[in-house]
């Protein structure tokens, strides 16, 4: 696996070609085959009820959904009576959520705008989330920042990454792409970084599984403190597994550990919660 830093070029081309594949409509139609669906919903509605209590939002609070896509989960911090604006880069998954919260009788305020320029003014949200988004970023102390700029001092932010100290990663993950190899079929490139493990895939999308002790320090560096560190799934092999049966067994097991607050060391789903000091 490859070391070191991309030059500015090259990271900005990257950037280029994730955000254009990202932009595709039929890619939030394949996730939402895997990642969102009834069967994993107990699951999310239990994980962002958690993030609402831990960030202490309650009904009538502002919340920032960075990276919203078609609003499955910013549809849920409505529900629980929070004021939601939800902003994505994507015109396609914009008009999806739209279809999607008029279909649920919900009200969002939706904009249109990428993670490295949030369009909106220092400090305007006292609490922001950001689940499994800032991973296919490849500039991700850019997004990062712009995230702590809209936060008001004395603000949470909530973040959902993938850990790259997962047991989903150091055993799974090379055990699959034994097998790849194995039958002739190419892997992905993986680069290691300082941020966590980068896997680029051929179709252009970037999948990162971060460093959390760089993440705490990058966040600490820049006068946020953890007042929570949760897990999340254990692991998502269920988008490997053949059946609805089987990728139903995994998803009860994912349940289970997050209910019984397993360890987030293990696990693959990372929920961190951050407060804005200064």
């Amino acid at each position: 696996m490859p070391n070191g830093h991309a030059s500015e070029p090259m990271q900005m081309d990257k950037t280029t070609q994730s955000t254009e594949y990202l932009a595709k409509q039929d890619v939030h139609e394949e996730w939402e085959r895997d990642y969102l669906n009834p069967e994993i919903d107990r699951y999310y509605d239990a994980a962002f009820a958690h993030i609402a209590k831990t960030m202490g939002a309650g009904p009538g609070d502002s919340i920032l959904d960075a990276g919203c896509g078609y609003c499955y989960h910013a549809a849920r911090f409505a529900r629980l009576g929070l004021k939601v604006t939800g902003v994505d880069f994507s015109p396609a998954a914009l008009a999806a959520a739209r279809v999607n919260l008029q279909r649920q009788g919900l009200s969002i305020d939706l904009r249109e705008g990428n993670l490295l320029s949030l369009p909106f003014p220092d400090a305007s949200f006292p609490f922001v989330n950001c689940w499994g988004v800032l991973m296919h970023i490849p500039q991700l102390e850019v997004a990062l920042g712009e995230l702590v700029r809209v936060l008001q001092p004395g603000g949470r932010l909530a973040l959902a990454e993938n850990n790259r100290n997962s047991l989903h990663v150091r055993v799974w993950e090379p055990f699959v792409i034994f097998i790849k190899q194995l039958l002739g079929k190419k892997a992905p490139r993986r680069d290691i970084r300082p941020q966590g493990l980068e896997e680029w895939r051929d179709e252009g999308l970037m999948i990162r599984k971060i460093d959390v002790d760089w993440l705490k320090g990058f966040m600490a560096a820049r006068g946020l403190r953890v007042v929570d560190h949760s897990t999340g799934q254990f692991s998502e092999i269920y988008t490997a597994m053949p059946g609805r049966f089987l990728k139903g067994l995994v998803y009860r097991f994912n349940e289970w550990w997050f209910r019984r607050r397993g360890s987030p060391a293990l696990a693959l789903g990372q929920i961190l919660v951050f407060e804005k000091t200064r």
